[in-house]
């Protein structure tokens, strides 16, 4: 058995993108994290060292985004790095940034990366 831990619509504003626009004048970034970790009985315990703390993971997701990047995959990439160095213990997950309002003309949408682990 394993359990899943997610943060999902965590809104940041950055500035990453390969245009110049985009590092000067920044965008609204949406981040959905998922992580799986085996089951334990520990959490009966009802004590947070037997799990992943939330915050904890907010505040690797908070500072990558805050690192201006040309693409969302190395940022996707560079969080799934931290993330998995400090908790060997997730078997798997995935990452999503979506960029609220890429530069591209005439679009109406969002355009996003995952990265599945």
């Amino acid at each position: 058995m394993e359990y899943e831990i997610a943060l999902t619509g965590l809104r940041f504003f950055g500035r990453h993108g390969v245009l110049e626009q985009e590092k000067k004048v920044g965008n609204e970034f949406i981040v959905d994290v998922k992580v799986r970790i085996p089951y334990s009985n520990a959490i009966l315990s009802d004590n947070l060292d037997a799990t992943i703390s939330y915050a904890d993971i907010y505040g690797i997701v908070s500072e990558e985004m805050g690192k201006p990047r040309k693409l969302l995959e190395t940022v996707a990439a560079t969080i799934h790095s931290e993330i998995a160095q400090r908790w060997p213990q997730i078997t798997s997950g995935s990452i999503k940034i979506c960029k609220s309002n890429p530069p591209i003309a005439n679009i109406t949408g969002s355009s996003e990366v995952t990265l599945f682990f």
